[in-house]
């Protein structure tokens, strides 16, 4: 579903993922999602990074977890590289 130049993502009924980052690395497509409400019209405080592969004409996407997100969040969203690699920082700007 488009939303002017953002992508909202529909996996199941009533789960729905707005696309805040895209980009292919090593051959793969990587995004960056952030759970919305079912209006669209808000953030709720979910993320995730899917990896995406095809079969034919068929989109399939698997969640990255572990040492493979390590690696690929600070490439897909560089500005999280910072809070990364200086997690006190990430502590100081939501307690601000």
């Amino acid at each position: 579903m488009e939303n002017g130049l953002h992508t909202v993502v529909e996996f199941d009924e009533n789960d729905k993922w707005f696309v805040l980052a895209e980009k292919v690395i090593d051959g793969f497509k990587y995004s960056y999602l952030v759970r919305v409400n079912q209006t669209e019209d808000d953030f709720i405080d979910e993320y995730q990074v899917v990896k995406s592969y095809f079969d034919g004409k068929d989109e399939y996407m698997d969640v990255v977890n572990g040492d493979e997100l390590k690696q690929i969040v600070p490439l897909l969203v560089p500005e999280a590289k910072e809070y990364i690699d200086h997690p006190e920082r990430l502590k100081q700007l939501l307690n601000d």
